[in-house]
């Protein structure tokens, strides 16, 4: 079984984010429709490109913190 790469693991306190394989977080972006490195910060949780992200910062930083937080 391969195994699958996730943007992030709690370690205890730590947050470890892995991008050792840029490959894995590819693809098309559910906004914009961009082929990128995508980040699940959309609205309703989509995947998105850096630039969509960039282009709604309040929620992009708003769903990171949830993903911190353990929300999602």
């Amino acid at each position: 079984m391969t195994k699958k790469a996730k943007l992030f693991e709690r370690r205890g306190n730590a947050v470890i984010m892995d991008r050792r394989e840029q490959k894995d977080f590819m693809g098309k972006c559910q906004l914009c429709g961009a082929y990128d490195e995508l980040r699940p910060y959309g609205p309703n949780n989509e995947n998105i490109c850096f630039q969509c992200g960039m282009d709604n910062l309040e929620t992009t930083e708003k769903k990171f913190s949830e993903m911190l937080k353990g929300g999602h």
